[in-house]
């Protein structure tokens, strides 16, 4: 049984054209659960005046969780015993559960799947996105910012029962921990190059365009996970990890560009016997 499981917060110009994606799919999901993560108008009032275009199941929070704790909040409650994850503004393409569903069922010792995605944008644009991942999830690509973007992704119920489910201490980048996890808990996620599973809409509205947000939560990973970083790439890996954290900060905020890239080589050149990957 294939549960979907679609989290909303005050998210709702796009939410009944990611629903129709849902129930546009060559094997439709066998239950759709909205999660209303506390929104301000509460869904269920939303689709009195706006009904979704299928029979839906909406779970309301106990509290505002962020991304992480309403996924989590969402497939606990869920029927099936595979979770696709969808968020509220993305659009699955129409194989999508099919594809993977097979795939997990003719693989029973492969614990999750996921594949490429397309980002497009208001303007009509359209840009390859996360076409390059490992075969097989794996803890060094994971601390190299390899996520899984959980719309792209199938997993058995059981394997996030291993996990516990996504980090809710994150306000944002929990798919960036969630691999790393995955890979210390010796699963099996395997991700599959072709065809794209799904569109990942790009706008301002993107929770991940808030800088400072995604630094300090970027940070927090580095720090977490600094004795592993240590342990692949060798001593002072931590400070290469931070200064890959900085440099994206500096890229996505105006006129912290230079400085962040100055400061960024000089915790580089601290760490002379870290092979993690620079200037990135």
């Amino acid at each position: 049984m294939i549960s979907a499981v679609i989290p909303v917060h005050n998210r709702f110009n796009y939410l009944n054209e990611t629903i129709a994606s849902v129930f546009s799919q060559t094997r439709v999901p066998d239950e759709v659960l909205i999660v209303d993560d506390c929104s301000t108008i509460p869904v269920e009032e939303y689709f009195a005046l706006n009904p979704p275009p299928g029979q839906v199941r909406v779970v309301r929070t106990d509290r505002s969780r962020n991304a992480g704790g309403a996924r989590n909040y969402g497939w606990r409650r869920a029927q099936g015993d595979l979770i696709a994850f969808n968020d509220s503004d993305d659009l699955w393409e129409p194989d999508k559960t099919r594809l993977q569903a097979e795939y997990l069922e003719s693989h029973p010792e492969v614990d999750g799947v996921y594949g490429p995605m397309v980002g497009f944008f208001p303007d009509g644009r359209t840009v390859q996105w996360a076409y390059d991942r490992p075969p097989l999830v794996d803890i060094p690509s994971a601390l190299l910012g390899a996520h899984i973007s959980t719309p792209a992704l199938m997993i058995r119920r059981r394997a996030l029962e291993v996990l516990g489910g996504f980090d809710e201490t994150l306000a944002i980048l929990e798919d960036q921990a969630f691999p790393i996890e995955i890979g210390r808990a010796g699963l099996r996620v395997v991700f599959l190059p072709s065809p794209v599973v799904l569109r990942v809409r790009r706008n301002n509205e993107n929770i991940s365009r808030n800088a400072m947000k995604y630094f300090v939560c970027s940070c927090r990973i580095a720090l977490r996970y600094r004795q592993l970083s240590g342990e692949i790439y060798g001593p002072g890996s931590v400070r290469v990890h931070l200064s890959r954290s900085l440099r994206r900060f500096g890229a996505k905020t105006r006129g912290m560009g230079l400085p962040t890239r100055i400061l960024g080589s000089f915790l580089e050149s601290l760490s002379p016997r870290s092979s993690m990957p620079r200037g990135r």
